[in-house]
Order: C-alpha cells, then sequence, then structure tokens
C-alpha cells in the first residue's frame, strides 16, 4: 500500500457525530510521499497517492467548529471558494441548481446517511449542509452574472 486512509469523526454540538456527510470522512493520512502530490485549487484540497491505498479502523478525532457561528463564518469564506473553482472548471448555476440540490443535499443527509439518528444535532448539520450546497450554488450564479456582464 502506498497509503491509508481514516475514518474522521467529529466532535461538534456536545457529541461525536457518526452520521451525514460528517462520518466517516476518510481522511488519508498516512502515505508514502515518494508516491504522494497535493491536488486542488481553491478549496478541500488533498494529497492523492499514486498506487493502491488502504484504510484503517481507528478515527481521527476532529474538533471542526467551536459553535454554530464559527461554522457560518467559515462555510461563508468556504462558498466563496468553492463557487470560483467551480466557475473555474467551467461549470454553470441555474435555477434547477438552486432550486434542487439544497434539498436533496438535506436529503441525503437526514435521511440516507442517516442524521435523524442524531436527533436535533442531526438536523441542524443537514439544514446547514443544505445552506452550504444552496450558497455555492447561489455565488457561482452572482459570478456569472458579473462575467457576463
Amino acid at each position: 500500500m502506498n497509503g491509508y486512509r481514516m475514518p474522521r469523526v467529529s466532535f461538534y454540538f456536545g457529541r461525536w457525530l457518526r452520521t451525514t456527510d460528517m462520518y466517516p470522512d476518510y481522511q488519508l493520512r498516512l502515505y508514502d510521499r515518494r508516491r504522494a502530490r497535493w491536488d486542488g485549487m481553491y478549496v478541500h484540497e488533498s494529497v492523492k497517492v499514486d498506487g493502491p491505498v488502504g484504510y484503517l479502523k481507528s478515527e481521527l478525532q476532529h474538533h471542526p467548529y467551536r459553535n454554530l457561528s464559527e461554522h457560518l463564518v467559515r462555510m461563508d469564506r468556504y462558498t466563496t471558494l468553492a463557487a470560483r473553482q467551480m466557475q473555474a472548471r467551467g461549470q454553470r448555476a441555474g435555477v434547477i441548481d438552486l432550486l434542487v440540490r439544497p434539498p436533496v443535499a438535506f436529503l441525503r443527509n437526514y435521511i440516507l446517511k442517516g442524521g435523524f439518528r442524531d436527533g436535533q444535532a442531526g438536523l441542524v448539520i443537514s439544514i446547514v449542509n443544505s445552506y452550504y450546497v444552496f450558497l455555492k450554488f447561489a455565488k457561482l450564479w452572482e459570478l456569472q452574472q458579473s462575467s457576463d456582464e
């Protein structure tokens, strides 16, 4: 193996979350740097490994945000970067992206990925995630408007 991914569990809202997109959130943390390189543009850059990658069972403990306010501030910055990255890749945002993608993201997180099992925390995270998706596409749409002028 040229690298290993580990599941990352996040502590948020006073509990370890093992639902939604927040878990198992596999992260590449052990790798042969001779066979690895950085990949990505503006947001979610990561290490890519040439060759086989294995998976470990032990979890990485992650404390992503102190509170919801910090989460929202960071989300504003990340959605701006994500929109710029999408624009650089030639993606465009339309009405369908603004109307359909956010509720689909909510349903994926809350129902399919079991956010309901984390109670109110899972509900809030699922709503915030759908808002992230909305903001990302709304900001991409805004960039399109300014570049189309």
